[in-house]
This record gives C-alpha cells, sequence and structure tokens, in this order.
C-alpha cells in the first residue's frame, strides 16, 4: 500500500502496518488509518453530509483525507479506499457520553440509506452465511466448529425476538439516532468517531453494544448501566424490546469469527468469550428482571430458568 499512498496522497512513508482491508501508518507525528470503503456511492455521499452537519456542530469526529485529485475516495485494485486521520485514538467514551452524543443528529431524508432498522431480517441472513460458511470449513477451526452452535441458538433466539416484538409493541416515537455499526467497551475514540462506523438506527443499539461488551470486563457495572440508561431516557415498551432482543444477539462472536476466517485475528481469540458464556447469562438474565420492572417484556424461558 506504500506505493498507492504515495501516488494517491504524496505521503512518502517508512513504516506501514498492512492488515487484510486497512493499513495503518504515522506521518509526520500523526497515525492515519487508509481503509476501505464498504459503502454504497450514495451511504458515502450521505455519511459526508453527516460529517459536515457534525463539524458544523462543533461535535469531533476524524477527518476524511482527501488524495491530489481532491477526492475523498481513493481506487485500489478496484476497491475504494478513503484515508482517516486519527488522533487522540485511546480517548474513551462512556455511556453517558453515548446517550448525549446520538441525540445531536437526526435522521431525515437525506440521511435515509444510512438507517438500519431490519435487524431480524439481517440477523437471519447473518446465520444462514455464517451456517454455510462453518459447513464449508470442515474441520479447519476446530474452536469455531465446538462452539458455534450455541452462539447461531442465541442469535435465532434474538430474531424471534425481534419478531415478537413487532406483533407485541408498536414503536410510538420512538428515536431514530446517530449510531454505530459497533461499539466496543472499553469505547475508545479509534472505533467511535470513525465516520465509516456511522449509521442511523434505534437509540437501544449503541447503549446494548456497550452494555453487552461490558459485561467481558465488569460484574456489575453493567447492570448499574442499564438502570441508569432506563432510568435517564425512559424508553417505550418497544424500545426496551428492541434493547434487550440486541442483548441477547451475539455480535462480539460473530465479529471475531469473520475476523478470524479473514486472517486478522488467531483462533484462540475466541476463548475468552467461551469462557464468558456463564457470565453473560447471568447478565441476560438479571437484565431481564431489571427491565421488567419498567415494562412487560417478554422472556426467554431457558435463561430465566437458568441456575446461576
Amino acid at each position: 500500500m506504500k506505493e498507492n499512498i504515495l501516488y494517491a496522497y504524496h505521503l512518502n512513508i517508512e513504516n506501514i502496518k498492512e492488515y487484510n482491508e486497512y493499513s495503518v501508518f504515522e506521518f509526520n507525528e500523526k497515525s492515519y488509518y487508509f481503509t476501505k470503503v464498504k459503502r454504497s456511492k450514495e451511504e458515502f455521499q450521505e455519511l459526508l453530509d453527516v460529517i459536515r452537519e457534525l463539524e458544523q456542530k462543533k461535535i469531533p469526529i476524524f477527518s476524511f483525507i482527501t488524495n491530489i485529485n481532491g477526492s475523498f475516495i481513493t481506487m485500489v485494485n478496484n476497491d475504494a479506499y478513503v484515508l482517516v486521520e486519527v488522533d487522540n485514538p485511546l480517548h474513551e467514551y462512556s455511556l453517558t457520553d453515548i446517550i448525549e452524543r446520538n441525540q445531536k443528529v437526526i435522521l431525515n431524508a437525506k440521511k435515509n440509506s444510512l438507517y438500519r432498522n431490519e435487524w431480524g431480517r439481517l440477523w437471519s441472513e447473518k446465520i444462514d452465511y455464517l451456517e454455510y460458511q462453518v459447513f464449508e470449513m470442515g474441520k479447519k477451526y476446530p474452536i469455531i466448529i465446538n462452539s458455534f452452535s450455541y452462539f447461531v441458538g442465541l442469535a435465532e433466539n434474538a430474531v424471534c425476538y425481534v419478531n415478537n416484538a413487532m406483533k407485541i409493541a408498536h414503536p410510538i416515537n420512538t428515536p431514530i439516532v446517530l449510531s454505530h455499526k459497533r461499539i466496543t467497551f472499553p469505547n475508545f475514540r479509534l472505533n467511535y468517531d470513525n465516520p465509516l462506523n456511522f449509521i442511523f438506527d434505534l437509540e437501544v443499539r449503541d447503549v446494548a453494544e456497550y452494555l453487552k461488551n461490558m459485561v467481558f470486563k465488569e460484574d456489575s457495572l453493567p447492570l448499574i448501566e442499564l438502570k441508569a440508561f432506563i432510568e435517564l431516557r425512559h424508553p417505550d415498551l418497544y424500545s426496551l424490546s428492541m434493547l434487550y432482543a440486541r442483548l441477547l444477539y451475539p455480535s462480539y462472536y460473530f465479529d471475531l469469527h469473520e475476523k478470524i476466517v479473514n486472517k486478522d485475528e488467531n483462533e484462540e481469540e475466541l476463548l475468552p468469550i467461551i469462557d464468558a458464556i456463564p457470565k453473560q447469562e447471568k447478565f441476560l438474565k438479571e437484565a431481564w428482571y431489571l427491565i421488567r420492572n419498567y415494562a412487560p417484556i417478554e422472556g426467554i424461558e431457558w435463561i430465566i430458568k437458568k441456575e446461576l
């Protein structure tokens, strides 16, 4: 990638770390990501509108850098890439920060292609694809083979939960806010302020992703944070049902699965997730009881009856 970056941006880089779909380097004491753009032209244009709106509101995000042709997009082997300037990447955002941030940009017609809310369909398609992939891989990844059925079962519970929630509780003025494809814990700026991670979705999306990732590193704090969110935002029955569905869906496992198959991570990285199954089940059970204090959300019988 060094030659592509030199040609497109006139940056003469000495050291660069290359991964499957992105590269990382430093230049003049600044850090950069040169990363593949997994967006349609329409979505990317709408992302630029979101960036301008955030910048006008003085909300800190990472900037895209134009190439020598004045374009944000650089083509490499028929793939679109963008150069992102990264500063203070390890600044950490709290749940309060997340709640405050995602209220500041709302969905409108100009950002419609960035809207994601067909969770049940998208998750079902993901399950089908991964099941086929695992069938094809044979015995190449034994840790995946031995753990996959559990997490697919959890995902299928989440799909059913979403579908039932759509029948039982209809959204009434449910906020559609600036969200992210993924939120991690700790929630570092490296991921959170990258515009390529932006989408629009239910307010509870980022909250749920943050909490279920927190479970791996904290014990009592996720429940405290969940209660604080509910009492601060007073979400309706539909939002709380969708929040619980998202807590059920094991995106953390599937994301790592994908990185392993793409050779970006070693298979052994799954072991802490597998070891944490009892912690996640305990959290799911306690979270359900907590949310039930505020709204009559549906329960998952095997989780409620689980002896922990």
